[in-house]
């Protein structure tokens, strides 16, 4: 993807021709190397933002644990043959096809499957949605009492810490209108946690006390996520849309089961850091294989705070790192580059400052083959920089021209 060409009336801001993957929430979701809802499986891409020979080298570690969260990745071509007919069949059909991947869904939505393959003993000829149907009455009541208990922290503090009226004033306008959308009982249940959200950050932005505001959008972020809690997944997969009014479809629920799951790649070092540094390079060592959840959920934050966040990362990541070992010393991965992990050990170590040290002493490479290998990555990346920055002067110079 390019950069936009940024034009005003006393300057045009060239743009970078270079290709990245784009920050989900700031720009745009991430298009390739992630399960993307579709009328047919075959339709969606499973190719990275990098398509060169080093990312399809990384993706073909295929079935490693996720170096955020631990959970087996799942290949986007393992599940191709799901569609909207097969998932869309009887239940009993439908589970037979999801049950392989069971084992590699995150914790929410394999409680979800297993509620599924439950219902599905006294119901089989239903679909999964019409499952999901029958208990949605008693879910739809868990979250919103859940919600109402969030909002009423938010106005309760905002009452008694949030010092400038104007600001009490529209945190508690703000509580009151989703209260009032959550006591509506419409049937389609037209809350929004994401447009609350940004509602939300669109008063805390300019209220005079940042520390009052940070507190109450920590607060608000306990308002529960459909890819956290099995409450909200079902309501949110079992209600229509409210403008539509169309249904989400068996198959659209089948596929949020293992969509989370499937792998993509990750920069270590961001495409678009917080810090306005220069962004992650598609290299070797800028690149680890993580499922699209945590890849997604990371966004653009630097290593060391998101380690912080998430100190389990540290044995994950070691996890990760012990079964590309293991692949690379079989032959199975990495073929074109051996080193892979200590390459990917060396800019952890630096970019988490220190809170991330991996072993990879389990690599069966002698001194002499590690030197030999780093050096023949090294000539091989400058030769691609160089030719990339000719191709871009060439691109520029066409652009005035």
């Amino acid at each position: 993807m390019l950069n936009p060409i940024s034009v005003s009336f006393n300057k045009i801001q060239m743009p970078s021709f270079a290709q990245y993957q784009t920050n989900p929430i700031a720009l745009k979701p991430l298009k390739k190397d992630t399960f993307e809802y579709s009328q047919s499986v075959a339709n969606v891409s499973f190719t990275s933002v990098d398509d060169s020979i080093v990312g399809k080298t990384v993706r073909e570690l295929g079935d490693v644990p996720c170096p955020y969260c631990g959970t087996r990745l799942i290949n986007g071509k393992e599940i191709s043959h799901l569609n909207k007919d097969n998932l869309g069949q009887a239940s009993s059909s439908a589970i037979n096809l999801l049950k392989p991947f069971e084992d590699r869904m995150h914790p929410v939505e394999k409680q979800v499957f297993g509620i599924i393959k439950k219902l599905s003993k006294k119901e089989p000829q239903k679909n999964i949605r019409e499952l999901l149907d029958t208990v949605r009455p008693e879910h739809l009541e868990r979250v919103k009492t859940q919600e109402l208990g969030i909002l009423d922290k938010i106005a309760q503090f905002s009452n008694k810490h949030v010092k400038k009226e104007e600001d009490s004033k529209k945190l508690i306008n703000l509580v009151d209108e989703a209260t009032l959308i959550i006591e509506q009982q419409d049937e389609n249940y037209i809350f929004r946690r994401r447009k609350f959200m940004e509602k939300l950050d669109k008063i805390t932005v300019k209220m005079e006390d940042q520390n009052a505001a940070t507190k109450v959008k920590e607060i608000a972020e306990e308002l529960p996520k459909a890819q956290e809690n099995i409450s909200t997944f079902i309501v949110k997969y079992t209600q229509k849309d409210p403008k539509t009014k169309i249904e989400k479809t068996p198959y659209q629920i089948g596929i949020a089961l293992v969509e989370p799951s499937v792998g993509s790649l990750e920069h270590i070092v961001p495409r678009h850091p917080q810090d306005n540094s220069k962004g992650g390079e598609n290299k070797y060592s800028n690149y680890i294989y993580a499922s699209r959840e945590w890849n997604t959920k990371r966004q653009n934050m630097p290593l060391d705070k998101w380690v912080t966040k998430n100190p389990k990362i540290k044995d994950y990541m070691q996890k990760y790192i012990d079964v590309v070992i293991d692949k690379i010393n079989k032959g199975e991965a990495m073929k074109r580059c051996r080193v892979y992990p200590i390459l990917v050990a060396e800019t952890l170590e630096k970019e988490s400052k220190g809170l991330i040290k991996l072993d990879t002493s389990k690599l069966k490479l002698s001194k002499a083959q590690i030197k030999a290998e780093k050096a023949r990555i090294e000539k091989e990346e400058q030769a691609k920089t160089s030719k990339k920055t000719n191709k871009n002067q060439s691109k520029i110079l066409n652009f005035v021209a």
